[in-house]
């Protein structure tokens, strides 16, 4: 009876501890300086950047010099809390349901691109299959991510300048409704943070400068399904 009472109390001071965490690391916010960008402040947070934008309700990604950001992430204390007060009631810890790779957590309702674009968007792409992997690579002779998106885009019709893939991701907007040629960003490949992106095929497929050059790949595959950060579109598109 002793050693049960005992336990009770250690298992309510350790929750009640937790909970005083929780409750610390809900105020704990970062000033953002001039310069930073909504990647370079999750990174330095050791956040996603949608879990930067879900912590502060932001729509988009643009930050300001002086503006105030929640830079803890409370749900994994709150998820801690209910487990042990779950395992003390007898009842099984709720697990998540892994979120859909299609429905990135946040995004607009901007205005899809064309069929016709659409279409040809990815009839630029898709022949481009088995040109290989080139470091900064631009041409047909050879293509890196943003180089691929770069030339396939032109070719299409949508001027945009040649940037990397930090660049792309900051000139484009998330959406709730990819289409067929809007464009997929994955983090954590090759470097931290924003480091690849390749163009949606529809059914979960989308065309890439992969390792083994242009290839189709599927996001549902536990390597990118891991790195799958979300849909956007340029906002070169109208």
């Amino acid at each position: 009876m002793k050693k049960t009472v005992l336990a009770t109390i250690a298992s309510i001071a350790l929750a009640a501890s937790i909970s005083a965490g929780s409750a610390d690391a809900s105020t704990k916010t970062y000033t953002v300086q001039p310069g930073d960008t909504l990647w370079k402040v999750a990174n330095q947070h050791k956040l996603t950047v949608n879990e930067l934008k879900s912590l502060n309700a932001l729509a988009t990604d643009s930050i300001k010099a002086n503006q105030k950001l929640i830079v803890e992430n409370k749900a994994a204390n709150a998820k801690t809390v209910s487990s042990i007060n779950s395992l003390h009631s007898g009842k099984a810890p709720s697990v998540d349901k892994p979120v859909a790779s299609t429905k990135p957590s946040a995004g607009t309702n901007t205005a899809a691109p064309s069929t016709a674009l659409s279409n040809k968007i990815v009839n630029k792409a898709m022949p481009l299959q088995g040109i290989p992997y080139v470091w900064a690579g631009v041409t047909p002779s050879g293509f890196d991510c943003s180089g691929f998106i770069y030339y396939v885009f032109n070719q299409a019709g949508v001027k945009v300048p040649r940037l990397d893939t930090i660049g792309m991701h900051d000139r484009s907007v998330f959406i709730k409704d990819p289409v067929e040629g809007d464009l997929l960003f994955f983090e954590n490949t090759y470097r931290p943070g924003i480091s690849h992106i390749g163009i949606n095929l529809g059914n979960g497929k989308f065309i890439h400068a992969g390792n083994n050059g242009i290839e189709i790949s599927s996001v549902e595959s536990p390597y990118w399904n891991q790195r799958f950060l979300g849909y956007k579109r340029f906002k070169d598109i109208k």
